[in-house]
């Protein structure tokens, strides 16, 4: 609480990794799924947050929120199945309506805001970290 805005950023990656494996109701499923999703964007050329496309912190936070969404009674199933969930629910997500696997509002000034930032307006896809303050993972994914 009493940390600078620049460590408090610095920190932002490794309390959002933490905070993520509290968010998913199994983390086993959800760390399973992850590596099956992270396999597929490596293979396919779209893994790489400083090429524009999404990197490791936006994939996790994708999977956790499919996670989410499945409860408890979807991550009894196969990893199949949440892989499945995942590319449904991504391929018809209302982009860019962000994506939150948990809402914070008390934010301090540097953290995401589209309401007073017209910059966080333009982000294509925003994927929206878990811990304060809240940013955007994927700000270099473009339109084109």
């Amino acid at each position: 609480k009493d940390m600078d805005q620049k460590c408090l950023r610095s920190l932002n990656g490794y309390r959002a990794t933490c905070e993520i494996l509290q968010l998913v109701p199994s983390v086993e499923k959800f760390r399973l799924t992850l590596r099956v999703i992270k396999l597929w964007a490596r293979r396919n050329g779209l893994y790489g947050n400083m090429l524009g496309f999404l990197g490791g912190a936006s994939w996790a936070i994708l999977v956790a929120k499919v996670c989410q969404l499945a409860g408890i009674e979807g991550n009894l199933g196969s990893c199949v199945n949440l892989v499945h969930r995942f590319f449904y629910t991504f391929a018809n997500w209302n982009w860019p309506e962000p994506v939150y696997i948990k809402k914070v509002d008390a934010q301090p000034y540097p953290a995401w805001n589209p309401a007073m930032n017209h910059y966080d307006r333009e982000h294509a896809m925003p994927i929206i970290t878990s811990s304060v303050p809240q940013m955007n993972s994927a700000v270099n994914v473009t339109k084109t």
